[in-house]
């Protein structure tokens, strides 16, 4: 799995690529220390995954998602942050992050959250979306489905689209249909953003 880092304390930069590197599930591609910094280099990675601090000295990580997904498409994004703010989780799934988690967390966490991410699933603090989420958003016009309503409740528990197939038992090519139909319905810009609308309009309910 190749993995991308941008934050900008040295040790914190340091102590990830030691815990990243020691896993031989991954390969470090490359590192950097701001949003400019970034931009030098983010294109030349071939990254699976991006890992970025919230706060940068001279942006933040959801500008950090929008530059990667626009010159690596295929890159996911997964943001951190030491501060507990649902302002922040809002704006990277504004920005189209499929992962947000905390600083605090340690390495079987993190390596387990990159792999999440890599095999196609979301991540997201469960506590911070329930209280992120009201029930006072309407949906688009467009009408959904019974089978499409079964794929957010999936989608909220980490689900891939693959595992989503199992559990619908239908063919993964059935199942990536109606998670692309789901988030065309919505009008959302990523699963996670997904998730949160179908949760806001009484879709799916997050469990404690």
């Amino acid at each position: 799995m190749r993995v991308g880092l941008v934050e900008d304390h040295g040790l914190m930069l340091e102590g990830l690529v030691g815990v990243l590197s020691s896993d031989p599930r991954f390969e470090v591609v490359g590192t950097a220390t701001s949003l400019g910094d970034l931009k030098q280099r983010a294109a030349l990675w071939s990254a699976d995954v991006v890992v970025t601090d919230f706060a940068l000295p001279d942006g933040t990580g959801a500008q950090v998602t929008r530059h990667v997904r626009s010159v690596a498409p295929g890159t996911s994004v997964l943001m951190i942050s030491g501060v507990k703010r649902l302002t922040f989780l809002e704006e990277a799934i504004e920005a189209g992050c499929v992962g947000f988690i905390s600083k605090v967390l340690g390495s079987t966490e993190l390596a387990d959250a990159i792999m999440t991410i890599a095999r196609g699933a979301s991540v997201f603090p469960v506590e911070a979306l329930r209280r992120l989420t009201s029930p006072d958003l309407s949906l688009p016009g467009a009408t959904i489905t019974q089978r499409e309503m079964e794929v957010p409740r999936l989608l909220a528990s980490a689900h891939s689209a693959p595992e989503i197939a199992e559990m619908l038992t239908v063919s993964a090519h059935t199942a990536r249909n109606h998670i692309r139909s789901l988030l065309t319905k919505l009008g959302a810009r990523s699963q996670l953003d997904a998730v949160v609308m179908a949760v806001r309009s009484g879709l799916v309910t997050i469990e404690p």
